[in-house]
């Protein structure tokens, strides 16, 4: 009985996960205009109206299917790692370009969500911190005419990347990137502008992270600290919690870092209202 319970979990999880796959497949091919075997897309488009997404999937501007597609292959690429490895460091060591690169696209709506939310504007200097591959950091810059970033990681595997991704996009003389972890940084000049994303800083070094960065801000600046949303679902909130865990980063909830904020020095600090889908709470402090 056990085994069958087991092989029934089994096949309705892997079930959701072809779904998944079919549902990024079918976004690839309609942005590229490949083509495929007709019977096998005609399974594809069956997929897709089972899973209600056709019309969903059909609306996406070419930026919101690049971000889903990224979203996807980063997830499932880190879910076949955990299983090959479940015992390694609790940490961000991922070295596969096709993680490092899909994450980075993936993050790359964040600054649209910072802009919708009124924060930043033409000009303004940044500190991406945790700038992985420099999706962000590009996204500022497209997001805020003329910004300036400064992007800080001490992960090498991904600096690299970010220093070729900034080449390619043009934008050297904008973007700065620096191979350190924030509490290793020193700046003088001061931002407008701070992106922490608390779900890749390691919970014992949060709250210095936190202070330094009000150090570094300028009069009427902001520190944007991003939380990981799980929308509700237990399930989905315990993976998420899980997949940051693994990464090395805080599982917090947007109350406990507004008291963390609160305690690093911050006079004001809130969450901001929510208007978007994606997984991702937002929380401002000055």
């Amino acid at each position: 009985m056990a085994m069958e319970e087991a092989m029934a979990l089994t096949n309705r999880l892997l079930a959701q996960t072809q779904a998944l796959g079919a549902a990024t497949a079918y976004l690839k091919l309609n942005e590229d205009g490949r083509k495929v075997n007709p019977a096998l897309h005609g399974h594809l488009e069956r997929v897709v109206d089972l899973l209600g997404a056709r019309q969903a999937l059909a609306d996406l501007n070419n930026q919101e299917r690049a971000v889903v597609t990224s979203f996807a292959r980063s997830y499932l690429h880190q879910a076949l790692e955990l299983m090959d490895d479940p015992a390694r460091t609790n940490a961000w060591s991922h070295s596969d370009p096709t993680i490092l690169q899909a994450q980075g696209s993936a993050s790359a709506v964040v600054a649209k969500l910072i802009a919708d939310a009124g924060f930043g504007g033409q000009g303004i200097h940044i500190l991406d911190i945790g700038t992985g591959v420099a999706g962000l950091a590009i996204s500022f810059c497209k997001t805020f005419p003329n910004s300036t970033v400064v992007g800080l990681d001490p992960w090498e595997p991904a600096l690299s990347l970010a220093r070729t991704n900034v080449a390619n996009a043009g934008l050297e003389s904008r973007i700065t990137l620096h191979g350190l972890p924030i509490q290793s940084f020193e700046d003088k000049e001061g931002f407008d502008l701070i992106w922490l994303p608390s779900f890749f800083i390691p919970e014992s070094v949060i709250d210095d992270a936190m202070r330094r960065a009000k150090n570094f801000l300028r009069p009427n600046g902001f520190l944007i600290v991003g939380v990981i949303e799980g929308g509700g679902d237990p399930l989905a909130e315990a993976i998420d919690a899980m997949i940051t865990v693994r990464s090395g980063g805080s599982a917090l909830e947007p109350v406990e870092v507004i008291a963390r904020l609160t305690n690093a020095g911050f006079e004001y600090a809130r969450e901001v209202e929510r208007t978007w889908q994606a997984p991702l709470r937002l929380v401002a402090a000055q």
